[in-house]
């Protein structure tokens, strides 16, 4: 061992000239290459200094270096000018991938400062999944055209456990439940509304109520839901029983029940405004039921700029959906 180090002692206190043959790497290094660049590019160290952001002598002195420890003239001076010598164009040559790469390292490391750049997983519900999140996405990756996207589609007790274990980098999902380790963010507050059959009675009304649906039969969420035992509360107050003769969990496919005539659906603002389905005419339904639409993330994880990049164009969205105008409202109560 001892032996060892002194030996590697007694390489370093050789002379340049001694390790030539042994360390050819040490001849010229990656910043010399970049003058030697620049220099053959504008055949001036005046030229090459304003590029590199240096001195004109400090471009002049790197050359000369350079020379002396390669060992053979890069440039010919001729007529103030700098003429790359044969040697140096083969260098140059063999340098040009590594520049290439540099500047394909730095375009990368620009694109994930800037998040345009990088791996998104997103956890959502069924029924935004279906025609929603696609639409987000279209925006999102219009601007960030190099990220690695992975949606699932998911029941709201595994997306809720896929946030939080930190699976997913975000989830959306209609009322979600509140947990300690996630932060919930509300994008925006939508509200049940209800959706009819193009032929239906119902369709001449602006807004519905559950005294216009006694002895209809309805399609909707389980009463024991989050959102069938708001519906149900709401039912229960105004003197009705809310029993639908189609119970379906996701409201995308709700909205397929009712387009083929099957009954008169209760589903999220967001789903009857879609635009998805046209074979369904969309009213208010009050009293008033709302349903807040969420983003999820995990409360102890550090803030990351693509999930809030994607929480950015997910809220613009669906509050533009919200705005918009189903046929059905133009009649509708102030």
């Amino acid at each position: 061992m001892v032996r060892g180090v002194a030996c590697i002692v007694h390489e370093r206190l050789q002379p340049a000239s001694a390790m030539s043959s042994s360390s050819p790497r040490a001849l010229i290094n990656l910043r010399q290459l970049e003058v030697l660049r620049a220099v053959m590019r504008y055949r001036t160290t005046i030229g090459a200094a304003e590029e590199l952001g240096m001195s004109q002598p400090a471009v002049s002195n790197a050359i000369k270096l350079a020379e002396a420890k390669i060992g053979f003239p890069l440039f010919d001076r001729i007529s103030n000018r700098l003429v790359p010598t044969q040697e140096a164009r083969i260098l140059f040559a063999d340098a040009e991938p590594l520049f290439m790469m540099h500047q394909a390292i730095q375009q990368k490391a620009w694109d994930l400062r800037t998040g345009r750049a990088g791996v998104l997983r997103i956890f959502a519900t069924a029924e935004l999944s279906e025609f929603l999140v696609p639409k987000v996405l279209r925006h999102f990756v219009a601007e960030h055209p190099e990220v690695k996207i992975t949606l699932e589609i998911m029941r709201m007790d595994e997306l809720l456990d896929g946030v939080e274990t930190g699976i997913a980098d975000v989830g959306v999902a209609m009322k979600p439940p509140m947990r300690p380790g996630l932060i919930r963010e509300v994008l925006v507050e939508a509200e049940i509304m209800c959706i009819s059959p193009m032929d239906d009675p119902l369709a001449g009304l602006p807004v519905v109520t559950p005294h216009d649906l006694r002895g209809r039969r309805l399609v909707g969420p389980p009463p024991g839901s989050p959102l069938g035992a708001m519906i149900e509360d709401v039912f229960q107050r105004s003197g009705d029983h809310f029993a639908p003769d189609f119970q379906v969990r996701f409201n995308n496919v709700a909205s397929t029940l009712v387009e083929e005539g099957l009954g008169i659906g209760l589903v999220d603002e967001l789903t009857a405004k879609s635009g998805w389905h046209s074979k369904f005419k969309a009213h208010r339904f009050r009293p008033r039921v709302p349903i807040p639409v969420c983003a999820m993330l995990a409360r102890e994880k550090p803030p990351q700029r693509l999930p809030h990049a994607f929480i950015g164009y997910a809220r613009k969205l669906m509050q533009e959906q919200l705005v918009a105008v189903a046929p059905m409202e133009s009649g509708r109560e102030a």
